[in-house]
């Protein structure tokens, strides 16, 4: 696991929302969404996507700008 922020980690695979030995601590749900090539482009063309997040929330996913490519 490499842990970027306090809100944003890099696993290798989904783990347990009902352990709190795990980046963030005990949660009460998650997901697992892919992202196709076309998210991708989309991201590197600068635009964001925006994922549903059971029904509840939104997140908004970017790329860094350092990251995208023109």
């Amino acid at each position: 696991m490499i842990k970027l922020e306090p809100t944003l980690a890099i696993v290798d695979e989904p783990f347990s929302v009902e352990e709190t030995d795990h980046p963030f601590g005990k949660r009460w749900g998650g997901e697992v969404m892919t992202l196709t090539p076309e998210h991708l482009a989309a991201l590197q063309e600068g635009k964001l996507v925006a994922v549903d997040v059971q029904g509840e929330y939104v997140v908004f996913l970017q790329m860094e700008k350092e990251a995208r490519h023109v």
